[in-house]
């Protein structure tokens, strides 16, 4: 029993379960009444329903249902409708994939819906030729997808939390992940190379975004009875979110320049001490995530507290001995009292409802509500500089070439190089050479596998238990990895079409048809209205600094009014980790594109990493937030955060709108603003402990220090990243 209740707690395991069941209901009914002709089209109606299938609560998935459902409606009648004509048909297919792909920017939800909607018609036309009518499998594709949608809706009814409870566990192991990383910059050494621990701590940080995001999205989803804000079974998952935001905020904070630490204190214990207590807390967001996964009670381990004990021992030890300066004695305090409201935190896991909460506990949904917000979306986009609407305009091209290639040679089965491109063609270069790679592999080895197993298993009901098993691994493996999942619904069209004494006759045409399909949309994405990174770069660095300005800027007010989770401050925390987020990721895209498309990666790496450590800064002031009454320390803070602002906008601007540079270093450096004044005031939070017991004004000078120091370098990669006119790197 034990062992069942393991697995059923696996997403992929219950997900699995779901698919296991819906196909079982497709095969049985259809193999009992001899009607095997049913189970292709029905099957196909399964698999494009579960594509499109999109987390929601139970009316808000009603609703989905049936927009999703008339979407399919549409796309599966229309191609009936236009299949005898083929220019009318070609008009059609470009229109309604454009007007498909263009949805998708009112929000993800419709994106999934339209490109279900887009497969159902690539499925339509699969079956059109041998279409007695042009109701017969327009209905059958229907009744696929809306039996899909009853079975997964009983699925909700029966365990409605298990996809938040899913998410939570994802996001903790995320933090656990985070943590693990962010203790291996205290290892005291000098030598190590704190570049590559930053860009990996960067990576683990997007995962963490994506997470939270995802996260917050499931619990909107289930609020919306009450317009945004969460209640019932949900409240505790609200809160617990809201603890997880704020170990991330605490946990990606720092307080110090990591090198000079080591320096400080590379013949003591005290960073291995710190290290060991950001392990144990990591195990700690580990046996979290396990209690949300099994559903089971958390209990926190005494290692993490005997870890803090043993930690805050040496501290009084080393302060004892005098052995730390004013400097590294206030940065040691504030990482320590750091990772006390942390442990704090973890400590609340099990009683979620006592946390000290603003009443502000409304989470910020962009999704549109009425028609005229959604139009908005979908008119934001309506630009080449979108790249939804290059992605748009390329698609219905490629999906048109493709149809062209198919009437003028009159290629039979045709029809799966538009389902290729449909998967392939992706909205850039990486994501579609990745796919095309997964998509070639994946379909030799599913014919290479399925020809003899077609051979081996000849009788009818041993090819629809196939069919059924390879369905399942399909959505098991879609995610995770597409390679594989290409080889299980290979073998599925095999077995499918061999219901209809076709089995052998699709291996060849499907191994064609996949590869022109591949080429086509590796062209498409190759010279037709092509989205370099590099073009994007400069746009993300620009985002990346502004979000963390707008950041800096909420924290900055609440020093003066005092500690306040509210929205505004939550929307600016999410967006400057998303922003960073987004620049690591363009980045990493940017190196899969061919090398002379490719700006340079240590230019580029270097203010990758300097934009995290700006953030990291930043979400240090954030973690301490505290009202500040002296009107004269609190001045100082404004100041220096007028010229840290005016100077950040400056390097915004010079990126948003490169203007050509004379190759003079005098010249860059006119660039800077004046900051000399800066400097000696900054001094100033050497002096201010002995006026401050809780050391909250040496903290923010201290901090603001640090945000100032990365301004030249900064300014500097700025202009060497957009001086080039073409923003493209020659390699030597």
């Amino acid at each position: 029993m034990k062992l069942i209740r393991l697995y059923w707690t696996n997403n992929t395991f219950n997900y699995s379960a779901l698919m296991l069941i819906t196909l079982l209901g497709v095969v049985i009914p259809a193999w009992h009444f001899k009607h095997f002709y049913l189970i292709t089209p029905l099957t196909l109606g399964v698999i494009a329903a579960a594509i499109a299938e999109s987390h929601d609560y139970i009316f808000g998935r009603l609703k989905a249902i049936i927009f999703t459902l008339i979407c399919f409606a549409i796309a599966a009648f229309s191609i009936e409708i236009l299949f005898p004509w083929p220019i009318l048909f070609a008009i059609g297919l470009f229109g309604s994939t454009f007007l498909f792909i263009m949805l998708g920017a009112i929000g993800p939800k419709y994106a999934s819906i339209t490109f279900g909607a887009l497969m159902i018609a690539i499925y339509a036309m699969l079956g059109a030729e041998s279409s007695s009518n042009i109701w017969e499998q327009p209905v059958l594709l229907l009744l696929g997808a809306a039996w899909y949608y009853f079975v997964s809706m009983l699925w909700q009814m029966l365990w409605p939390l298990q996809p938040v409870q899913q998410s939570m566990s994802t996001l903790f192991l995320d933090l656990a992940d985070y943590l693990e990383s962010k203790s291996a910059l205290f290892y005291p050494s000098f030598q190590i190379n704190i570049q590559n621990k930053r860009l990996e701590e960067t990576r683990k940080n997007a995962l963490i975004v994506e997470s939270l995001e995802h996260c917050k999205q499931l619990l909107i989803n289930r609020s919306r009875s009450v317009k945004g804000h969460v209640d019932g079974p949900s409240d505790r998952f609200l809160n617990l979110y809201f603890i997880a935001q704020d170990i991330h905020e605490r946990a990606s904070s720092s307080h110090f320049k990591y090198q000079d630490l080591a320096k400080k204190f590379n013949r003591s214990d005290l960073l291995f001490r710190f290290q060991h207590l950001l392990n144990t807390q990591a195990k700690s967001c580990r046996q979290i995530a396990h209690s949300f996964r099994y559903n089971t009670q958390y209990e926190h381990s005494e290692d993490a507290v005997v870890a803090l004990d043993d930690l805050q021992e040496s501290l009084y030890y080393l302060l004892k001995e005098h052995a730390l300066d004013g400097e590294s004695r206030s940065q040691i305090r504030e990482l320590f009292n750091n990772l006390s409201m942390i442990e704090k935190q973890l400590t609340m896991v099990n009683n979620p409802d006592l946390l000290e909460t603003n009443e502000d506990t409304e989470l910020y949904n962009t999704e549109p509500k009425t028609l005229k917000q959604m139009w908005g979306k979908i008119r934001e986009n309506l630009t080449l500089n979108s790249p939804l609407y290059r992605h748009a305009l390329r698609l219905s091209t490629a999906l048109t070439l493709g149809y062209g290639i198919i009437i003028g040679f009159q290629i039979e089965h045709g029809y799966w190089i538009l389902l290729t491109i449909l998967f392939v063609c992706q909205p850039n270069f990486s994501a579609t050479q990745s796919k095309f790679v997964d998509r070639t592999i994946g379909t030799v080895l599913g014919l290479f596998i399925g020809v003899p197993l077609l051979t081996v298993f000849p009788s009818q009901e041993s090819q629809l238990l196939f069919i059924v098993l390879t369905g399942v691994a399909f959505f098991a493996f879609r995610l995770n990895n597409y390679r594989f999942a290409t080889v299980y619904i290979t073998l599925l069209v095999l077995f499918c079409f061999n219901q209809l004494g076709e089995g052998y006759a699709v291996v060849i045409p499907r191994l064609i048809d996949t590869f022109i399909g591949c080429v086509i949309s590796v062209l498409a994405i190759r010279y037709f209205l092509p989205d370099w990174e590099s073009r994007r770069i400069p746009i993300a660095m620009a985002q990346a600094l502004s979000s963390n300005q707008d950041y800096l800027s909420k924290i900055i007010s609440q020093y003066g009014e005092g500690k306040r989770d509210n929205l505004n401050y939550r929307v600016a925390r999410r967006n400057a980790h998303s922003q960073d987020a987004n620049l690591s990721a363009t980045i990493h895209r940017m190196l899969m594109e061919p090398d002379k498309y490719q700006l340079s990666s240590d230019a580029c790496f270097r203010f990758l990493t300097l934009s995290h450590v700006l953030l990291s800064y930043v979400s240090a002031l954030g973690a301490h937030r505290a009202k500040i009454t002296d009107e004269q320390t609190h001045m100082l803070i404004l100041d220096t955060h007028r010229v840290i602002n005016k100077t950040l906008s400056d390097v915004i601007q010079r990126i948003a709108n490169p203007q050509p540079q004379v190759d003079n270093e005098c010249d860059k450096l006119q660039f800077l603003p004046k900051l000399y004044s800066l400097e000696a005031q900054l001094t100033q939070w050497k002096d201010v402990e002995t006026n401050d017991p809780n050391q909250t004004l040496r903290l923010v000078l201290q901090q603001l220090h640090l945000i100032y120091s990365l301004l030249p370098e900064l300014s500097t990669l700025s202009i060497e990243l957009t001086e080039e006119p073409d923003l493209v790197k020659q390699n030597t």
